[in-house]
């Protein structure tokens, strides 16, 4: 990702009013300035940038290769050759897709509803045209039981929500919203780490990124939120911590339980691989978080002239710290 793209990402993003989880306003952070870019390793990075380019749409704003050695091999689960990286530039930030070994092919991986670890990223969108039609279209398998021709209706107030599996078995939510507060014809508000432990990781991510959780709840028998998830009798946790453009949501399913993590994740697996963060000064803010206890993943590297530096969460998920544009290394 370019400087030039990362500063685009931060300034074309403006909040939204609270919906379903949306952004209520921005929050002023010392260490985290924005989610710079959700990321996702697919199995064929030609079929899934025709089926964004289907269902956002948004531009393709930049592709190019690198040699998988630019990656720390403790981060990957096999060598790699090459990884070709696709940039989709949305409202609010990035969607990075990552294909390792481009050309080979992957299975799906779906993953569960409960987790652990990154389970879907959400799409708000204008019921007047909600996302939700278009990435049907485009060959999404629904999750959700609906209740509506767009979603799911929790609560009567103008949110309906909806899951469903793309081509590579990854998961994507759909708020279609009566009221928007934006224009466009979809936008990212979060990305969701389902958890074991909502509080520990909640703690986590307020001392990452300076800011904490704004909102929490508990819920359970509540059938139309079983309808979401499709999963009958369902007790859960949430909690989201706000960034300026985005947030991260997190949570924990008490019924059934989110199983415990099984060891870190690789960058390489099928699904979503990592968000990025952008801070003022990656070599700081990598000593900074370090000291806090955070494990940092390999070395810091660069990536198309981008300086970066992954780190592990409590459950072995990875995020990343990427440099804010126009700022030092």
């Amino acid at each position: 990702m370019s400087r030039v793209l990362i500063a685009a990402a931060i300034m074309s993003s403006s909040p939204v009013a609270a919906q379903g989880g949306g952004l209520a306003q921005a929050t002023a952070s010392a260490h985290a300035k924005a989610l710079a870019s959700v990321s996702i390793t697919v199995a064929d990075i030609d079929a899934t940038i025709a089926f964004y380019a289907k269902a956002v749409p948004f531009p393709l704003v930049k592709r190019f290769k690198t040699s998988g050695s630019t990656f720390p091999r403790s981060l990957l689960a096999s060598r790699h050759k090459q990884v070709e990286i696709a940039l989709i530039a949305m409202p609010t930030g990035m969607i990075q897709l990552m294909d390792f070994e481009p050309g080979k092919s992957s299975a799906p991986n779906v993953r569960p509803v409960i987790g652990p670890g990154y389970t879907h990223i959400c799409f708000q969108s204008p019921s007047s045209n909600p996302a939700i039609t278009r990435f049907v279209a485009a060959g999404l398998t629904m999750v959700s039981r609906f209740g509506k021709p767009d979603g799911v209706d929790i609560g009567g107030y103008g949110v309906r929500y909806a899951y469903g599996l793309d081509p590579n078995g990854i998961m994507i939510e759909n708020e279609s919203l009566d009221a928007p507060k934006r224009g466009e014809a979809a936008w990212i508000t979060h990305i969701a780490n389902t958890v074991h432990d909502r509080d520990r990781m909640l703690d986590f991510y307020a001392k990452v990124f300076g800011i904490k959780a704004h909102r929490t709840i508990e819920r359970e028998n509540s059938p139309r939120l079983d309808d979401v998830a499709n999963i009958d009798g369902l007790s859960i946790k949430g909690g989201w911590i706000r960034l300026s453009n985005m947030e991260v949501e997190v949570w924990e399913y008490v019924r059934p339980r989110t199983p415990a993590p099984q060891g870190d994740r690789k960058l390489d697996e099928i699904g979503y691989n990592s968000f990025a963060v952008a801070v003022e000064n990656v070599t700081k803010e990598s000593a900074r978080i370090k000291g806090l206890g955070v494990r940092l993943a390999g070395k810091p590297i660069t990536v198309n002239g981008v300086r970066m530096q992954y780190a592990y969460d409590p459950e072995g998920n990875l995020f990343s710290l990427v440099l804010q544009a126009g700022q030092p290394l």
